[in-house]
């Protein structure tokens, strides 16, 4: 957000500039809208903006309201979150919304390095070629301690701020952030597991991490802006008839899955690329994809054969092929309480997590 403040004013200052406004050119908008509204007021603007300042006003005008928590929360996500400098561009990346397309031989346990089938130890750069080819890591830039401090200060202000509709967006939005980085430690400790030849503990961790999408499912079922009922709703009732209404509906089941140009047993490289933390989109197709790996996980300890990333491949894309061609429905408007689950999934899960582990399940190398 620093770079957004400063770098219009920059430019329109900079020798020989021939700026003559500011706009902007999205491929997707519905996220984020701290980052947009802060480039809107840029077009106005004739001096860098401090950011500090900006953002403390920033929830008051968003909530209604000024709350010295909240505005302490936006504080630090101001220098975490919303400070990212190392020139990434993918940030949604995580296990449960991007799941690993590789034998789990080739993830990395944090700081271990890298396995291949007969389970020695090999250097990163002699299978970096094979990892990068399928295997996106999830991107980490932040300290997850201080963005679960600021979770808490949210949750904190939740009896001042539960009437405000974008005060519950944020809130669901963050609590679904932090849980994400939670299912990452999740699913690095599944593949722990398996390296260690430990059946019962795959067993286990692969049920924890399964329950956590089906919590995080009704997480974001709690408001509007985090629903898959209006995304498919909306493409159908773009149709003149039932035929268009079909190949509309596919069309978006598609963009936000696997696009068409995949075989029976080899993925789509544009698959996942417009993955979306919504509801219903998280019960009915994440979680059961994740659920086939860690099945092919189970088999292969049981049976003491490597892991048949084949068949893997197989089943998920079946999987995915079926959803895209179901017609089932989706709410369109939310459920549940937003402040209570995110309390409640808040103690659950991350009030005694491990915090310098979720860094880690971010790193993997």
């Amino acid at each position: 957000m620093d770079a957004i403040a400063s770098g219009p004013i920059d430019a329109w200052t900079s020798e020989n500039s021939t700026m003559v406004g500011v706009g902007m050119s999205m491929e997707g908008i519905e996220q984020n809208p701290v980052v947009y509204d802060l480039m809107s007021e840029m077009a106005f603007q004739q001096n860098k903006v401090d950011v500090k300042d900006w953002i403390n006003l920033y929830s008051t005008r968003r909530y209604g309201r000024a709350v010295p928590l909240v505005q302490r929360a936006w504080s630090i996500l101001h220098h975490t979150i919303y400070n990212c400098t190392d020139g990434a561009y993918d940030k949604n990346r995580d296990v449960i919304v991007s799941f690993p397309d590789v034998d789990p031989s080739f993830i990395a346990r944090p700081s271990q390095g890298y396995y291949q089938n007969d389970k020695s130890l090999v250097s990163r750069r002699s299978v970096l070629k094979e990892i990068t080819d399928s295997f996106e890591r999830p991107h980490l830039w932040y300290s997850t301690s201080e963005v679960v401090h600021a979770l808490e200060l949210f949750i904190a202000s939740g009896d001042e701020l539960s009437e405000s509709n974008t005060y519950r967006y944020d809130l669901v939005d963050l609590t679904r952030q932090a849980l994400a980085k939670y299912a990452n430690q999740l699913f690095l400790k599944v593949v722990e597991a398996y390296h260690l030849n430990d059946t019962l503990e795959v067993v286990g961790l692969s049920q924890k991490f399964l329950e956590l999408v089906e919590d995080m499912d009704t997480l974001l079922a709690c408001h509007d802006g985090f629903l898959l009922g209006p995304w498919l709703e909306s493409a159908k009732k773009l149709a003149q008839d039932k035929e268009q209404q079909i190949q509309f509906e596919w069309n978006a089941r598609t963009q936000i899955t696997m696009w068409f140009d995949n075989t029976e047993e080899e993925a789509s490289l544009l698959r996942d690329y417009g993955n979306k933390y919504w509801s219903g989109l998280l019960r009915d197709y994440y979680g059961p994809r994740a659920a086939i790996y860690f099945k092919y996980l189970i088999k292969s300890l049981d049976e003491g054969y490597d892991f048949d990333l084949k068949n893997w491949r197989r089943e998920w894309i079946k999987l995915t092929n079926d959803w895209q061609n179901s017609r089932n429905t989706f709410p369109v408007k939310s459920t549940g309480n937003a402040v209570t689950t995110s309390r409640l999934l808040f103690e659950k899960y991350l009030r005694s997590a491990d915090i310098e582990s979720l860094d880690e399940a971010a790193i993997m190398q």
